[in-house]
């Protein structure tokens, strides 16, 4: 009888419980204690399909958070998940699918649901969480490390996170916001701390495990601002750039437009000047020319106001002379007729008639003026403005003659239309260090050709010209330089070294700064079996600007002839004296150098200095430098075309 009592307890007791704890003490409960109790470890939700685990302690998950779990972790482990909770390895051998259902987990996450039905919302979704420190934890953060991605409280951030130490100054710090704006809306409570890259959306660690991110690349959310505002600053700067260049030219268009304005506003002062001043000098000119036309008129009268007056005398005599005579043949008495002084009356008519053989002469009524308003009313009418433009910097300028103490230089220009511009030339010694005060005008006219004289023999120096108009002076031509005569005859050619194939020949010439409009000639004259043939032509061997070469495919034992000129745009100067180098004897060994022990010279005494040999063979690098205006060619020692580059200077 007892068991049944017992059996009956038992159960009852339990049903009873869960009354109590589903429904009679209903308002005793706290959701958010219970809720925790009830949430999946993963997605942080209430269950929903739960599912238990192997893991050996029972835990629990959704079964959508263990799909995303096997997706994420299945290619790494096999057929198996790591548990959320104890981080125990759980075996799966027939998929996520084939795990437990915790019926009863599901139940009263079900009867959890209809309980909270009709009642409003849990603070933990109405009210905005709090985050805890991360250091502490117990403190409510109030600030939170961008950089480090830690949330601290007042306490902790002065304490772990002093700004006044050099590790954290380049750390932001910002104040915590809300959770709204700040936790995944997916997840509920988790934090957006990543950045899906391949979306471009803010994502928590949830959304990258099991959620619509699996596998997408993703950055921390400070790293993603970091790129961000990188990406932003360049725009910045870019945009910056250009603002500054749009700026500065809006300035200046600005300016230039204030300038114009100034300019057209002198230039209108100046138009209304000079018209008023042609109307003035118009209004001048036409008075002067009236009373020009009021004095011939003047003139003029007066002289036909005197012939006028002498014809009326003259007619008022012969109009009497008329009536008197007509008086007299009007009476027919004869003896009156006769009567009359016939004789003295017929004198006094052909006298009349005498005197009145040649016609009066008109004078000339028209004043003599002619009015040649022509250039006048030309000039007005071109009368325009002309371009502010300076004849450009001569080009071409060339040497064309040259003597020992002068050379002839030409240019050309390229100037407008009925331009005459006058051309400056200046003239300066060529040397090293040249000052821009030292130039000298030694000519200024509209020729383009022009001889100085009076120069050195056998000296360089340097040229350049400009053109003028009536808008101003033009820029300077390139300058130029010329020489005057050849150049002096090389000396102390010596051997430096030989061998039973070649012989390595130097000499000494023009200076270091004249050398570079020098070309050197060295010719040979080689060994004749019946002696050396006085009539045969000199062979030459090296044309460039080094003073040393070597000659090469000599015969062995052998004697040759050596001499060298050097040249320029003048022409070719004079020969240095012959000097006779030997070959050394061939051996069976290896080609050795030898030294020179004697050096033959026809006409002088025989001298080989090894000091000039060190010179010479240093000559070349005396020469380099900075070049010339002339862009000769450069010291190498193989060039064969350095005469010809120097002849068209």
């Amino acid at each position: 009888a007892s068991k049944p009592r017992h059996r009956n307890t038992v159960p009852w007791q339990h049903k009873r419980r869960g009354r109590e704890f589903l429904g009679c003490e209903r308002s005793k409960m706290l959701p958010e204690e219970f809720e925790d109790e009830l949430t999946c470890p993963v997605c942080l939700m209430l269950f929903t399909d739960p599912r238990t685990l192997p893991c050996g302690n029972s835990h629990n998950l959704c079964m959508e958070c263990a799909k995303g779990l096997w997706r994420s972790q299945a290619p790494s482990f096999g057929f198996s998940i790591t548990c959320p909770v104890c981080r125990v390895t759980c075996p799966i051998q027939n998929g996520v699918e084939r795990l437990p259902l915790n019926l009863a987990l599901k139940n009263m996450v079900e009867k959890l649901e209809a309980a909270q039905k009709g009642k409003p919302a849990s603070k933990k979704t109405t009210s905005k969480r709090k985050f805890r420190c991360d250091v502490c934890e117990k403190k409510p953060a109030v600030m939170e490390c961008v950089t480090c991605v830690v949330k601290y409280c007042e306490a902790c951030l002065e304490t772990c996170h002093p700004k006044e130490r050099a590790v954290f100054k380049a750390h932001v710090v910002a104040p915590m916001e809300p959770v709204s704006s700040r936790e995944c809306e997916v997840h509920e409570g988790q934090a957006l701390s990543f950045f899906c890259t391949q979306c471009g959306v803010m994502v928590c660690a949830h959304c990258l495990l099991m959620g619509s991110h699996i596998e997408h690349p993703r950055v921390s959310l400070h790293s993603a601002v970091m790129d961000k505002k990188l990406a932003l600053q360049s725009a910045v700067d870019a945009l910056t750039s250009k603002h500054h260049t749009v700026l500065d030219f809006t300035q200046s268009a600005e300016a230039a437009m204030q300038n114009m304005e100034a300019t057209c506003r002198d230039m209108r002062g100046q138009v209304e000047a000079e018209c008023g001043e042609l109307q003035v000098r118009v209004s001048q000119l036409q008075q002067k020319l009236l009373q020009v036309i009021d004095s011939q008129e003047r003139e003029k009268r007066a002289v036909l106001l005197g012939q006028v007056e002498g014809q009326r005398q003259r007619l008022s005599v012969w109009t009497a002379l008329l009536d008197r005579a007509q008086q007299v043949m009007s009476n027919e008495d004869g003896a009156v007729f006769l009567d009359v002084d016939t004789h003295k009356l017929d004198k006094q008519l052909r006298g009349a008639v005498d005197a009145s053989l040649a016609p009066p002469v008109l004078a000339t009524v028209a004043p003599g003026l002619t009015l040649t308003m022509t250039p006048l009313r030309e000039a007005v009418t071109n009368m325009h403005f002309t371009e502010y433009l300076v004849p450009p910097p001569p080009s071409d300028l060339a040497c064309v003659e040259s003597s020992p103490t002068s050379v002839l230089i030409t240019w050309n220009c390229e100037v407008r239309a009925n331009d005459r511009p006058t051309f400056i030339v200046q003239q300066m010694d060529f040397r090293e260090g040249c000052k821009e005060d030292e130039w000298v005008e030694v000519y200024k006219g509209p020729g383009r050709s022009f001889s100085p004289t009076n120069l050195q023999e056998q000296s360089s120096y340097r040229f350049r010209v400009c053109a003028i108009n009536g808008s101003g002076k033009g820029g300077w031509s390139h300058p130029r330089v010329f020489t005057t005569g050849v150049p002096r005859p090389p000396s102390d050619v010596t051997m430096l070294e030989r061998t039973h194939r070649s012989l390595t020949v130097a000499w000494t010439g023009e200076p270091a700064m004249r050398s570079r409009h020098a070309t050197y000639v060295l010719e040979m004259l080689a060994p004749q079996t019946s002696g050396y043939d006085q009539r045969e032509e000199w062979r030459e061997v090296y044309t460039g600007a080094s003073r040393v070469y070597t000659v090469s495919d000599l015969s062995p034992q052998q004697s040759y002839r050596f001499r060298v000129c050097a040249e320029n745009n003048v022409g070719r100067g004079g020969y240095s004296p012959i000097k006779s180098f030997s070959t050394s004897q061939r051996t069976d060994g290896d080609v050795s150098i030898e030294q020179p022990d004697h050096a033959e010279e026809e006409g002088n005494d025989d001298s080989v200095c090894d000091d000039m040999a060190e010179q010479s063979m240093n000559a070349p690098s005396e020469m380099e430098g900075p070049g010339d205006e002339n862009a000769l060619a450069e010291n190498t020692e193989e060039s064969q075309d350095g005469a010809q580059l120097l002849r068209g200077m």
